[in-house]
């Protein structure tokens, strides 16, 4: 029988338009209820940081290097002995965990990423899922999968992430809509239909952990919603912090250990810890130690000491960092002369440069905010921000990695990204020749290329390819 969110739930993800009065009512609700609201309070716990992983209370035993691909997710072994870091391309590192492989190089392809990985209890083994839907197992077995369209992000929620039943009776695969798809393991419910997803306004669903007591799970939203299924509801940070999550996106959610409360673990991308019924030991957010331009992506408890590891995407390339790791219920779009994107937030430079334009009245509500790159492989080249936008920054402004140059409002609006021509009358993304209006462009596929290898989440390939080539000497990633 399908498990229904609660009433609590369904004022926290329906009433988004009346979100500020939602969150007080659930804060009340809460109170009443005599939920435990303590959240990212200090401890003595030993933390130990390096640029992609962290350790509060768990044993550090070791970091991959802040490089690219991406580092999109983290998984303690059941046993104690260590964790696995999965990269955006499949790849996968251990530290104290035996490593039993990973996909293949260069076999996802173009707009397909690795989202997820989960330890297998029985086996000691894991399973990677990737946005596709696709679900390998390396010392683990596999028990199926839902193959999800090539549209993707949009019309067809991608895979998010992946998690496994306590006694190794098999997976859980999200989506971003909030459906769940099974395999080896009861369905309990989940938020299909009970999210605002889609083109316009949306909240992603980013993560599920599963409770050891129940075998039942909670889902955790990008605006720090948490709704349990066949498991106790301990709080939300949509509650407690009033929804104020713009620029620090909620990014993964784990389960405590058993000898730390029954409770769960929300982190948000500024490496925040919010915990509910569980034992804080400290976060990224406390020790002021995340990396600049980095976002905490992933979190996993150790089941032994109790405490945990935050994993963490650092990848600048050559003075590059990722422009979008701000939005908080990113949803990718499609590729056409750049990039185009849903949802809220702000957006940076991608890295040094000067601001040479601002607005054009040939573009969707006027805006056309371009920056000339001073350094790395692409110096020199033209970057374009624009469309549903409000520009941060004035002609001539100097910008670093750090620097805000506009912001998507209030996850009702869609922004476009990629290369520019020169500054002109009219403003043109440098793929104007090459684009005919249902094509994706060389340009824009390179754009979304490096978006990818920064740690966002890349666009989506349509079907017509590119007519022609990039410019002689055109960086590619």
């Amino acid at each position: 029988m399908r498990n229904e969110p609660d009433f609590g739930r369904r004022l926290r993800y329906d009433a988004l338009g009346r979100r500020p009065f939602a969150a007080v009512l659930a804060l009340l609700l809460l109170l009443l209820s005599g939920g435990e609201l303590s959240f990212d309070a200090p401890a003595a716990a030993a933390v130990s940081i390096l640029p992609t992983v962290a350790a509060f209370g768990a044993t550090f035993l070791g970091a991959p290097e802040a490089t690219s691909p991406a580092v999109v997710a983290i998984a303690a072994t059941t046993d104690g002995s260590g964790y696995l870091v999965l990269r955006s391309n499949g790849e996968v590192e251990a530290f104290g965990a035996t490593n039993y492989g990973s996909l293949a190089l260069g076999s996802l392809p173009n707009g397909i990423t690795a989202t997820g990985i989960a330890i297998d209890s029985k086996t000691g083994g894991y399973w990677i899922v990737t946005s596709s839907g696709v679900v390998r197992g390396f010392n683990a077995p596999y028990l199926g999968e839902h193959r999800i369209h090539a549209g993707g992000w949009g019309q067809y929620p991608a895979a998010v992430g992946i998690a496994s039943a306590p006694d190794g009776a098999g997976y859980y695969v999200l989506r971003a809509n909030g459906s769940i798809n099974c395999f080896g393991v009861p369905f309990r419910g989940s938020l299909a239909g009970h999210l605002h997803y889609g083109a316009t306004a949306p909240v992603v669903a980013v993560g599920i952990a599963v409770d050891p007591t129940t075998g039942g799970y909670w889902i955790a939203t990008s605006i720090g919603g948490v709704a349990n299924f066949g498991a106790p509801f301990h709080g939300s940070p949509l509650a407690t912090d009033h929804g104020s999550y713009f620029g620090n996106p909620v990014s993964a959610i784990a389960s405590a250990a058993t000898i730390d409360g029954p409770g769960y673990y929300v982190l948000r991308a500024n490496g925040a810890v919010n915990n509910f019924a569980a034992t804080s030991h400290g976060s990224l957010a406390i020790s002021h130690a995340l990396p600049i331009g980095g976002s905490a992506v992933g979190i996993a408890v150790d089941q032994v000491t109790g405490g945990y590891y935050e994993a963490v995407d650092a990848t600048p390339l050559d003075g590059y960092l990722n422009p979008l790791r701000g939005i908080t219920s990113l949803v990718p779009q499609e590729i056409d002369q750049g990039v185009d994107y849903c949802g809220s937030g702000p957006i940076y430079a991608l890295g040094d440069g000067v601001v040479k334009n601002v607005y054009s009245n040939q573009w969707p509500s006027g805006v056309f905010i371009s920056y000339q790159l001073s350094n790395g492989p692409a110096k020199g080249l033209f970057v374009y921000v624009a469309e549903d936008v409000t520009p941060e920054v004035h002609v001539g402004e100097t910008l670093t990695p750090t620097t805000e140059v506009a912001v998507l409002n209030d996850a009702k609006t869609c922004l476009e990204t990629g290369w520019a021509d020169p500054p002109a009358s009219p403003e043109r993304a440098a793929a104007h020749a090459e684009y005919n209006g249902v094509n994706s462009t060389a340009y824009g596929l390179n754009f979304s290329a490096l978006l990818e290898v920064l740690g966002a989440r890349p666009g989506l390939p349509q079907p017509d390819g590119p007519p022609g080539p990039l410019a002689p000497g055109w960086p590619t990633w």
